[in-house]
């Protein structure tokens, strides 16, 4: 992993592979919740939970920055303290 992360080159062409899922997963996600297949709110979706894999990699508590954003993802940023 140590490699990966610090080997420009490699990081980019992982990110970019483990992108390459987001409209598969944004399709998953309009089907499951009844949306048409092209509504922008999957895409977003999908975009920000496998984003999320980047946050916890620059982490020094990755558990928690995926909980975190799944949280935000889940609940929303009125629901966050700061938003108090």
């Amino acid at each position: 992993m140590n490699l990966v992360t610090n080997t420009p080159a490699l990081s980019e062409y992982g990110h970019r592979m483990w992108m390459r899922h987001q409209d598969a997963l944004a399709h998953a996600i309009a089907q499951d919740a009844g949306l048409a297949a092209d509504d922008p709110r999957s895409l977003a979706l999908a975009r920000f939970a496998l984003e999320a894999s980047a946050l916890a990699r620059g982490s020094d508590k990755p558990e928690q920055a995926v909980d975190a954003a799944f949280d935000l993802l889940e609940h929303g940023w009125n629901a966050t303290p700061a938003a108090r």
